[in-house]
C-alpha cells in the first residue's frame, strides 16, 4: 500500500483492493505485491477474471 503514489489501494476483510477511479496505472503495486496478484487489466489470466467484478464492487458500496 505504501508504494502508491496516489493511495489507491485499501484493505478489504480478505483481500486489498484498487479503486479504478484513482489508480494511474503506474504499476508501482505490481512489482511490489508479495503474492503477484496484481495485473494490468489487459493482462488478467482468465482465471482471476471474477476478482474484477469483487474489486469494482468493493468500491461500489
Amino acid at each position: 500500500m505504501e508504494v502508491c503514489p496516489v493511495d489507491c489501494i485499501e484493505e478489504g476483510k480478505d483481500m486489498f483492493h484498487i479503486d479504478p477511479d484513482i489508480c494511474i496505472e503506474c504499476g508501482a503495486c505490481e512489482a511490489a505485491c508479495p503474492v503477484q496478484a496484481i495485473y494490468m487489466e489487459e493482462d488478467i489470466p482468465e482465471e482471476e477474471e471474477k476478482y474484477i467484478q469483487i474489486n469494482r464492487a468493493f468500491f461500489e458500496d
